[in-house]
């Protein structure tokens, strides 16, 4: 008789996430960037065994990959970056920027059935700079991966052209740069272990006041699926609500008929506090009773989004006449 596979544990998703961190860097001249967004999916049964602390575990692996980076910066892992550096190609590894948004994780149930009891799909986000000295267009690197059975295995690497960037910081600002003076020659002196510790500790103090500041409350969303009744609360300007899958991550994930898309809608607050509603499904959206503009099809065959259409700060939306979503914002001004 086989043994039963177990949901994998809190401190067994941890490193998986900081194993795709590791994997997955981009060294610049002056600094290395990371993955900063990450979508763990675990089988339903494995969610559901550990649902009750899900949001303890994506605080503490929101933590966790500061403190490691944190680490691999201030040299406690030397033998880790003389690894990292043969593996990059690079004499030496810059310093790992710390996102000053903070780590954006989110963990869910795989409602599609992709994933099998004790596998964990992780899709993770790199922002890319622009080539030729940034006078490109920025992309977004996206890997997919399934972990499970002592075994990673990278189902898909994907780039995707990303809206334009504003320019990168001079050298001055970059962590491990040093300011050109006129007539003087430009050097980039070793960084002592403690100023790094300092940088570090910096950018996480920062990242934790800019995360009490944009983690307010800004909409709640109640509604029933087939797992039952849920309320979520909207902290982030942009959400997007469906199915979710592989080949599209939501925010919000609704268990439906297959008339709810993968990605069915999205939802925006400006800086005004003004609401925006947009469809991007195949069957349509309404708000209290009416279709909004829908997505349509291109030439191609890509489903393109709906135009943006202003939203209530009360309404139901539907999906589809499938599920309806009560919404209230709660920030409005």
């Amino acid at each position: 008789m086989a043994a039963a596979v177990r949901a994998p544990s809190g401190r067994k998703i941890w490193k998986a996430v900081r194993d795709e961190l590791m994997l997955n860097l981009y060294p610049l001249p002056f600094s290395t960037l990371a993955p900063t967004v990450y979508h763990v999916y675990l089988h339903p049964d494995d969610f559901d065994a550990i649902d009750g602390v899900a949001a303890r575990v994506v605080g503490q692996i929101q933590q966790a990959l500061t403190a490691e980076v944190g680490k691999v910066n201030v040299g406690l892992r030397r033998s880790t970056r003389r690894v990292l550096s043969r593996l990059l190609d690079r004499e030496e590894l810059p310093p790992i920027e710390v996102p000053g948004s903070g780590w954006e994780v989110h963990l869910c149930a795989d409602r599609n059935g992709e994933l099998e009891r004790g596998q964990i799909g992780i899709v993770s986000t790199l922002a890319m700079p622009a080539p030729a000295e940034y006078a490109g267009t920025p992309t977004t690197r996206i890997v997919r991966s399934v972990v499970g059975g002592g075994r990673r295995t990278a189902t898909s690497t994907t780039s995707e052209a990303g809206p334009a960037a504003a320019p990168p910081a001079p050298p001055a600002a970059t962590p491990g740069a040093t300011r050109v003076e006129p007539g003087r020659s430009a050097e980039t002196p070793a960084r002592s272990a403690e100023s790094l510790a300092r940088s570090a500790e910096i950018l996480a103090r920062s990242a934790e006041i800019k995360d009490a500041r944009d983690n307010r409350e800004r909409a709640r969303l109640t509604y029933a699926d087939e797992q039952g009744p849920h309320v979520f609360l909207m902290r982030k300007d942009t959400v997007s609500i469906g199915r979710g899958g592989s080949s599209a991550w939501v925010d919000v994930q609704v268990s439906g008929s297959s008339k709810v898309s993968r990605e069915h809608l999205r939802l925006r607050v400006d800086p005004g506090g003004r609401f925006f509603i947009q469809d991007v499904s195949l069957w349509g959206t309404s708000v209290d009773g009416k279709p909004i503009p829908p997505a349509v099809k291109s030439a191609e065959g890509v489903t393109q989004p709906g135009p943006e259409q202003a939203l209530p700060a009360r309404a139901r939306i539907g999906l589809a006449d499938t599920v309806v979503i009560d919404f209230e914002a709660t920030n409005a001004k």
